[in-house]
């Protein structure tokens, strides 16, 4: 993987400084030199094989700090990695590891699963690393996991937010979602723009094809802490939660027959049928929505998410995305200095016109969210202030069956919404499946 090395002198001080711009100067202190602990280097060309879950041209984007401080270190994008068992199994059995993960937290359960990730808190304690000025609420985060810090936080990842085709509203008279709405407003909404019209069957709202999109916002935990269970049907949230899903779904003319349970972005952006799609607000960035609204043959809008009703103000809740160092990697403390460039006010930037809210916690930074792009200059500033400031759900107790328990309960989700099955059932056999998956990781 590498080429040969020498030990050199790196201070700590160049990973401390990296943070440094965010901490005001009477505060900063460095280490004395003779303090300073040594680190093994390569010496000459460097690469690191990285599992990403950004795209390959995103990567390139947000690194561009990565490039210009460390010409020498190539970061090589593993096209082949995916969050799935599969794929995890196979990298392990070719030898084909990656040194870093550059991933979101969602990602989380399943690497430290397969063993993949180092503990960092040796490495920041040994160069003094000061986190005080990143985003606290990701550290905690992150820490959910299993108590240790595994991953530093170089993002949060883009809100999300309603996406909407004023186009549909204009023609039905229906006046625009505004911000601060919650599910609610948009089912009365729904009920106005439901309907079939010249042989298409326009729909209202999606709620996409994954139960998250309620499970975040409404704080809602897979597995009880208190006693390592899975504990659906026994939990009100859920019941109200899938109660939420029927009522958007059981709106005449919002489900169409022959309609499949989607994300809803080919309805919204190529039939151009759908009327309301809350979605991330990095949508924006893909091409498919770029194809749409090219030579102004697409009329949207965007406002915050939904909240409920009980809890004005309450959106999705963000996540954010970071790095790991792979207990395989050669040259640990290295990696970590190269990846905490993007710690640096210029790395940050960079994530900040990919979208990223910046995890650094320096409000100038900020400013450079979307900077430049021409799509997101059409958002009036006070809708797009609103979008990104709208509060975090409460936290909920994390475990490494969350991936796999939301997939579960996705499943019988929509067999509920179908109606093959009742809700307690539905819940219940999410509850057994669940279960079957601790019982056999426990044996």
């Amino acid at each position: 993987m590498f080429t040969k090395s020498i030990a050199l002198t790196v201070t700590a001080a160049s990973i401390v400084s990296l943070l440094a711009g965010c901490t005001p100067e009477k505060e900063e202190k460095k280490p004395e030199a003779s303090q300073q602990p040594k680190m093994e280097v390569p010496q000459g060309p460097v690469t690191f094989k990285v599992a990403s879950s950004r795209t390959k041209d995103s990567f390139e984007e947000v690194t561009r700090s990565i490039r210009a401080k460390y010409p020498n270190v190539t970061l090589e994008f593993m096209t082949n990695y995916k969050l799935e068992d599969k794929t995890l199994r196979d990298m392990i059995a070719s030898g084909d590891v990656p040194d870093i993960f550059d991933v979101a937290t969602t990602h989380i359960p399943i690497i430290l699963d397969y063993d993949f990730p180092m503990d960092l808190e040796p490495i920041i304690k040994k160069y003094n690393v000061n986190l005080s000025h990143i985003d606290q609420e990701a550290l905690k985060d992150i820490r959910a996991y299993n108590g240790k810090q595994m991953m530093i936080p170089t993002n949060l990842t883009p809100p999300m937010a309603l996406f909407y085709n004023k186009d549909l509203f204009d023609r039905y008279g229906v006046p625009y979602p505004k911000v601060g709405n919650t599910w609610d407003d948009l089912m009365e909404t729904t009920k106005k723009l439901s309907r079939s019209d010249g042989g298409v069957n326009y729909m209202g709202l999606s709620t996409s094809n994954n139960a998250n999109y309620m499970v975040k916002q409404m704080s809602l935990s897979y597995i009880d802490p208190k006693n390592g269970r899975a504990g659906l049907v026994s939990n009100d949230g859920w019941k109200k939660m899938f109660e939420k899903w029927k009522e958007i779904y059981s709106i005449p003319g919002n489900y169409p027959a022959g309609t499949r349970f989607t994300t809803g972005t080919n309805y919204f952006l190529k039939d151009k049928r759908l009327a309301m799609y809350p979605f991330y607000l990095f949508l924006l960035q893909e091409k498919a929505f770029q194809d749409a609204v090219a030579g102004g043959g697409f009329n949207w809008g965007v406002t915050t998410w939904p909240a409920l009703k009980e809890s004005p103000g309450i959106g999705f809740g963000s996540f954010s995305g970071g790095f790991m160092i792979s207990k395989t990697n050669k040259y640990p403390d290295f990696a970590f200095q190269v990846m905490m460039t993007l710690m640096s006010d210029e790395g940050q930037i960079d994530l900040a016109k990919n979208g990223m809210t910046p995890s650094v916690t320096k409000p100038e930074l900020r400013t450079h969210i979307y900077e430049g792009n021409p799509v997101v200059n059409q958002i009036p500033k006070d809708v797009l202030t609103a979008i990104y400031n709208t509060k975090e759900p409460k936290p909920v107790h994390r475990t490494k069956y969350d991936a796999s328990a939301l997939s579960i309960v996705t499943k019988y989700m929509h067999e509920f919404l179908d109606g093959k099955t009742d809700m307690n059932t539905a819940l219940l056999r999410a509850d057994e499946e669940i279960n079957k998956l601790i019982d056999a990781d426990n044996k």
